[in-house]
């Protein structure tokens, strides 16, 4: 397993599952009523503008007490459990493994929303869960990229063995295939959401992709099933694809500077030439259009990670593939050194979320014997199960 190991953390908590909920919202049934005049009338009570309840979502994989999965000599085949928690409580049990079609893997168990989706392929065929219950599968050995559930239909981008090829399916049927490719975005990238590579904008399923070739180098856009070619740069290399609210851009390097096309107009994130974007995905920043990323800057002859957009730049601490954007576009960084950590296992981005402007965390103590624990605004959570933590979501207004 791939693992992130943090610097030491001290929290103080009982080593224990809470029984009750952390004070992560306030139930609606507990808002105060304000009261409403209308002339001629008694005066009525009436509600304040509803203060949504926030509801944390945690997955985790659990193994017998006697097996050490930190070391996991049985590669991944032994017996173990995924399971789902809201809060403290624990919603579903599914035991994992080849002959259940679940994977242990941190990176191939999503949540979206308030459901739970798991991906599992052999050498031969693919398989799409959701809940436990199967959704969809395949003949073919894909590692998916995105995975969307839109109106009853799944919406899946998967990559060959090679990752030189990817499908993209409804329900596990084949719309779109497409060799010598390379797709854009994905679980790991920081604004693209849960949903990864595949993405609603609108009412719209969209992704992206390009191909390399000599003298041909092109960037697509796929919208609804149909692919869309945007460019086509002998000696480009393009960074990222994206449509945010109907407009579509394009982030490429060409000739050692950076451009990015928005809508077909030219937007300046190179800040004069000075920045040079190494890699760098397209959002939305303060309402403009901006690039997140690797730079290097020729000016002072140093590298970073930061966010540029026309007329403005600036450097942002920690690396990219752990920020998460933020309420008011506040970028928030997981890999700071910071007081109170433990040394812990962090599997990837999808361990943190962002709630009301603040980072929660599910991490897992590398110290044999000490449980995992959902960490939130000074409060912690502890669940008894011997493994880990694999992922968190906060969900707004139940």
């Amino acid at each position: 397993m791939k693992l992130l190991l943090l610097p030491p953390l001290l929290i103080c908590c009982a080593c224990s599952l809470l029984d009750t909920e952390l004070p992560l919202g306030r139930p609606r049934i507990f808002e105060h009523q304000a009261m409403r005049r209308t002339p001629g009338k008694k005066d009525v009570p009436s509600p304040e503008p509803s203060v949504p309840d926030t509801t944390f979502y945690v997955s985790a994989v659990s193994f017998p007490p006697d097996y050490d999965w930190q070391r996991d000599t049985a590669y991944g085949a032994t017996a173990c459990t995924l399971k789902f928690y809201k809060g403290a409580n624990l919603l579903l049990d599914l035991p994992a493994g080849p002959s259940n079609g679940i994977s242990p893997s941190p990176d191939r168990n999503h949540i979206i929303g308030r459901d739970l989706y798991s991906e599992y392929s052999s050498f031969s065929h693919t398989l799409v869960k959701c809940n436990g219950i199967q959704l969809a599968s395949w003949q073919e050995r894909e590692i998916l990229s995105g995975i969307l559930p839109v109106g009853g239909v799944l919406h899946t981008v998967g990559l060959g063995p090679s990752a030189r090829w990817f499908s993209y399916r409804r329900n596990g049927e084949v719309v779109l295939k497409t060799d010598a490719a390379l797709l854009l975005g994905g679980f790991g990238s920081c604004t693209y959401g849960p949903t990864g590579a595949v993405y609603l904008d609108g009412r719209t399923v969209c992704f992206a992709y390009k191909t390399t070739s000599p003298g041909a180098n092109a960037a697509y856009m796929v919208e609804d099933g149909k692919s869309r070619l945007l460019m086509s740069i002998p000696s480009a290399t393009f960074l990222d694809i994206k449509r945010i609210d109907g407009v579509t851009g394009v982030l490429y390097n060409l000739s050692g500077v950076s451009y990015m096309d928005w809508g077909g107009s030219k937007v300046n994130i190179s800040q004069s030439g000075s920045i040079f974007w190494e890699e760098g995905e397209i959002l939305l920043y303060d309402g403009l259009p901006a690039v997140i990323g690797r730079y290097h800057d020729h000016r002072f002859g140093r590298s970073g990670f930061g966010i540029g957009w026309e007329g403005g730049f600036k450097s942002l601490p920690g690396r990219g593939d752990l920020c998460y954007i933020g309420p008011e576009d506040n970028v928030y960084s997981f890999d700071l050194p910071r007081p109170g950590w433990e040394d812990c296992f962090f599997f990837n981005r999808h361990c943190a979320c962002i709630a009301g402007g603040e980072l929660a965390a599910v991490l897992t103590p590398r110290r044999p014997g000490a449980l995992p624990y959902f960490a939130f605004k000074g409060d912690t959570l502890r669940y008894n199960i011997h493994g880990f933590l694999s992922g968190v979501s906060v969900q707004i207004g139940e």
